[in-house]
């Protein structure tokens, strides 16, 4: 973990404190749920700086990519670093993490996007990769009564109850090939692992896109994973990240999920959106709009909460990444609540606006 700056001055202290707590009034909903709202955190490192606007963003639970490749680089070589940082750092400070199980590393197949689940030893590593960060990271793990003591004497720890099972399946960019069957398959046998190693863990589907470019429709792609032989009874949690233009549209893609889940037996079951959000450049939202269409969503999405069963709702991103590459998709360099070098936008505000920060 980068060191956060050795000092700032009293001055720009206390200039920093009075933008992260302007608040604008009569933005939020007096019946915000403690919790509902959360934040993406899409970057490897966590910095000093990272953790205090995270704790002040007022957010209490930070979806993370627990890498694989990160953190067995080699079989049966384990490197905790990374998810110490993020897990520890975080819980020190009243966050819990929800942790995105992703990335096949190189030992297990070419590319991390490839599910593990071809050969009888992928399945097997998958399932111990599980298994072992699992029994480190969740109820009774042995990170909390180790490494964690050492790390934040006198801090209470925050053991992962959720556990995600890979991301964006209907994506070619993040599962390859993106079918149904394919991550039916993955889904039953993270399944069958996490409840091995706590048997009161919640699964997680992976985060099925609105209108992946070349896909299947997160509609669609759910009806015909739910076809598959027993990935009904595979998961708790339905996830979903309805990226659209509007906010009338992502309600739309929304109902789409759930009546799809209704139709297929899965009514019952919680939809947290694990991500939504949009971007502050101009030729996005700009900094204004990313402001406005936060609010819009955030009390449509109250509104939904109880008739659609909203677990919780998870903005991306809290940081724009380094850069301005958008090949990967137009708002994901600019949708973050503060920019790379951590100025706040005004997202920020609304955004803490909800979450009491």
């Amino acid at each position: 973990m980068k060191p956060f700056a050795r000092r700032v001055t009293a001055l720009a202290a206390v200039a920093v404190l009075a933008t992260l707590f302007v608040i604008p009034s009569a933005q939020a909903r007096a019946t915000t749920p403690a919790g509902f709202f959360g934040l993406n955190f899409y970057f490897r490192d966590i910095t000093a700086k990272d953790v205090f606007y995270l704790k002040a963003s007022g957010a209490t639970t930070v979806r993370w990519i627990m890498n694989w490749q990160h953190v067995e680089p080699k079989r049966g070589t384990w490197n905790w670093s990374e998810p110490d940082a993020v897990v520890g750092d975080l819980a020190a400070h009243g966050i819990r993490v929800l942790p995105v199980m992703w990335g096949s590393p190189g030992w297990v197949a070419s590319r991390a996007v490839t599910p593990p689940i071809s050969t009888q030893a992928q399945r097997d590593a998958w399932s111990a990769y599980l298994r072992t960060t699992i029994r480190r990271y969740g109820p009774g793990g042995n990170y909390w009564s180790g490494a964690y003591r050492k790390q934040h004497p006198g801090k209470t720890g925050l053991p992962i109850h959720i556990w995600q099972a890979w991301n964006e399946p209907n994506l070619k960019g993040a599962m390859d090939p993106p079918a149904p069957d394919v991550y039916a398959r993955l889904l039953t046998l993270s399944h069958t692992a996490i409840k091995q190693a706590d048997p009161n863990a919640k699964v997680m589907f992976a985060g099925v896109l609105n209108a992946p470019p070349n896909g299947l429709s997160a509609s669609d792609f759910l009806h015909q994973v739910f076809q598959q032989p027993g990935a009904g009874n595979a998961f708790d949690i339905m996830a979903s990240h309805p990226y659209a233009p509007t906010v009338s549209a992502m309600l739309d893609a929304l109902g789409r999920i759930r009546q799809t889940m209704a139709a297929d037996g899965q009514g019952s079951k919680p939809l947290w959106i694990t991500e939504i959000g949009w971007g502050s450049d101009p030729d996005a939202m700009g900094m204004e709009g990313q402001r406005d269409i936060l609010i819009q969503a955030f009390n449509a999405l109250l509104q939904k909460r109880s008739v659609w069963h909203i677990g919780k709702v998870l903005w991306f991103n809290f940081r724009d990444p380094a850069g301005s590459n958008k090949n990967v998709c137009d708002f994901c360099t600019s949708g973050g609540l503060l920019t790379n070098d951590f100025q706040t936008k005004p997202s920020w505000s609304a955004f803490r606006s909800f979450t009491g920060g």
